[in-house]
């Protein structure tokens, strides 16, 4: 491995290993009460004609007020990392206050770094697609936590 290469990704590997498990994750352990049932039928929706996917789980309670939001990420023309950084934008937009936020964003801008770097100084295109599913699998793990599937 040549030096460079350590360059980035030393700094990759200490903020990923920052991070620990037995944070707490600001979202509380109880389940949410069961809501009463509703006293009529309500008429059926009309069924949209392209339905949109959500990328994350539905939220037990009102999302944190967005008054510091991470803004959106250069796109790096892979696919497989533009969605696993913009799921992880999300994610951490609607999940978490203003001070967490900046906390857990400076992971992904360190990958989105690692990311972009690589790409600029022409690593092979299939080297790169894999290290964004090895970091969508890692952050996977970090935000079921927080309730978003990546």
């Amino acid at each position: 491995m040549n030096p460079t290469r350590l360059i980035f990704l030393i700094p990759l590997l200490l903020a990923m290993a920052a991070c620990s498990k037995n944070q707490p994750s600001g979202i509380p352990e109880t389940p949410p009460a069961a809501a009463p049932a509703p006293a009529a039928p309500a008429p059926a929706p009309k069924p949209e004609a392209n339905p949109v996917a959500t990328a994350v789980a539905p939220l037990d309670s009102a999302p944190p007020p967005l008054d510091n939001p991470i803004p959106e990420f250069d796109k790096t023309g892979f696919p497989d990392c533009d969605d696993y950084v913009e799921l992880y934008r999300q994610c951490l937009n609607s999940r978490l206050g203003s001070d967490e936020r900046r906390a857990k964003a400076s992971e992904l801008k360190a990958s989105v770094r690692a990311i972009l770097g690589n790409i600029a100084r022409g690593v092979d295109p299939a080297r790169v697609a894999k290290q964004c599913k090895k970091s969508r699998a890692l952050a996977a793990k970090k935000l079921e936590a927080l309730g978003c599937a990546l």
